[in-house]
């Protein structure tokens, strides 16, 4: 049986181009698989398979499969924030700035299904609100309630209503049989998400149809897949 590392090396500088060839290889193979399989259902052996590189690579670059799926959540749901933070850089009301997050995270599903498809299925363990990766998250619902934006609610229950409302849009986008428009379904999420948060009803209807009608009904894409 292979033991398991605790580090990967680095190769030479004469090696770096083909050491990372193969991780891309690695990486986009996982992607694929992990579109329409969880972690448990996929195996080191169909990786390598898909990527067309040996075994042995895999473990050249990656210590073990829940290692290299945690780098492929990480990476999905980076190229997803940062189309965020792109469309929210002038926005300065908390409110504004969450409705608007829906949005692109459901154009997010609809422009690129199979990396939607991998942060849904891998975004396990992402939903605790001390966790690194929520750090902006909770900054952002923090400020909020702190300016009296969102009232009557904790930042722990602030952060798990935008969490699931957010995450539930994007998995309901990737349905192949949809019959209410996407920026219909945008501008309640987003509305009902602001309401539970304190946002008064006609203001969270209002935000909730501007940012849906300003995100998703351009035709011109600004959220351009990652290699």
């Amino acid at each position: 049986m292979r033991s398991k590392k605790n580090t990967v090396a680095r190769p030479t500088p004469k090696m770096d181009r083909r050491w990372e060839r193969t991780r891309a290889a690695l990486l986009n193979a996982g992607r694929t698989l992990f579109a329409s399989r969880d972690v448990e259902g996929v195996t080191v052996d169909q990786i390598v398979a898909t990527a067309e590189v040996a075994k042995g690579s895999f473990y050249n670059h990656f210590v073990d499969k829940d290692v290299f799926a945690r780098e492929i959540a990480s990476s999905v749901r980076r190229q997803a924030e940062q189309a965020v933070n792109e469309a929210n850089a002038n926005v300065t009301d908390p409110a504004v700035q969450l409705a608007r997050a829906l949005c692109v995270f459901m154009r997010f599903a609809i422009e690129h299904r199979e990396s939607a498809r991998v942060l849904w299925r891998l975004n396990s363990g992402a939903t605790m609100v001390d966790a690194p990766i929520n750090r902006k998250l909770r900054n952002d619902v923090q400020e909020g309630i702190a300016q009296q934006r969102f009232k009557h609610v904790d930042l722990e229950v602030a952060a798990l209503l935008v969490m699931g409302t957010i995450i539930i849009s994007l998995r309901h986008a990737l349905e192949d049989r949809l019959v209410t428009p996407h920026v219909d379904i945008a501008t309640g999420m987003a509305a009902g998400l602001l309401r539970s948060l304190g946002v008064p009803p006609a203001q969270a209807e209002r935000l909730a149809r501007e940012a849906a009608e300003d995100i998703l009904t351009d035709q011109k894409s600004t959220l351009a897949e990652t290699k």
